[in-house]
């Protein structure tokens, strides 16, 4: 019996012992350029910068750099600067009936002579320039990671180029100087979201929601064969749209 308690009290602190090894070992945290990580988490903690860009943004003929910044444990902030070109998306879906122009004259007098705006067989695109603000708000859990909501405003500048049209013994040409065209299209928008944070990239997925306000300007030629020569009257035509607007996007991110 004596020989029985003397090896339980001997045994005993060693079991204690390795019970309490085996309670600090549950977490393990490595201490690497100063920054904290836990093994059971997909991203460090201390970084509050995330770089971005957006690799279908071509199909909307936009190439933009974000820049995404914690504010505090529940909200960020994201700009965004960037490039324009062709939207293909645009020139696409929308319908270049649904665009009506405001001519300097009453309606029938004459007639434009200039193919309609958005149609690309003859205009080309010219580089133009975006940007975006958009703060979120995290309710899944430490931001950047995990499902957000934003409310966001993006401006776009879509420049384009055109021929002037000349008319060759009755044949109208896009042979004539150059006639600079442009489209401004404004996003409000509601945006849910979703991101990934892993160990240096994060994978940015969302859906958006909201109104499209565009304001654009369109080369026109018309020819008032009243007079002898005809008088050619020759300008750009603005129009306006307010559009219902469903977006969804990728961004893959570099967080420090």
């Amino acid at each position: 019996m004596k020989i029985l308690l003397s090896a339980i009290f001997l045994i005993a602190p060693l079991f204690i012992l390795a019970q309490d090894k085996q309670k600090k070992d549950t977490t393990i945290v490595v201490n690497l350029d100063h920054k904290q990580y836990d093994k059971n988490h997909k991203k460090p903690t201390g970084e509050e910068n995330t770089i971005k860009i957006a690799p279908l943004g071509f199909t909307s003929g936009t190439f933009p750099v974000y820049y995404e910044r914690i504010i505090n444990d529940f909200l960020t902030v994201q700009a965004g600067i960037g490039a324009t070109s062709r939207n293909y998306i645009r020139t696409a879906i929308q319908s270049v009936d649904d665009i009506a122009p405001t001519y300097p004259w009453s309606d029938n007098i004459y007639t434009d002579m200039v193919e309609p705006a958005l149609d690309m067989a003859n205009r080309k695109p010219v580089l133009g320039y975006m940007f975006s603000v958009q703060p979120r708000l995290y309710f899944e859990s430490d931001p950047p990671d995990g499902g957000y909501l934003g409310i966001s405003y993006d401006f776009y500048r879509y420049n384009l180029s055109i021929p002037g049209i000349i008319n060759n013994n009755g044949i109208y040409q896009y042979k004539g100087p150059e006639k600079k065209e442009h489209e401004n299209i404004s996003d409000f928008m509601v945006c849910f979201g979703y991101q990934d944070v892993y160990d240096r990239l994060s994978l940015d997925y969302s859906m958006g929601l909201g109104i499209r306000n565009v304001k654009g300007s369109k080369y026109y030629y018309a020819e008032d064969n009243s007079t002898t020569p005809a008088t050619i009257i020759e300008g750009f035509a603005p129009y306006k749209q307010s559009l219902f607007n469903f977006n969804i996007g990728i961004k893959v991110g570099y967080h420090f």
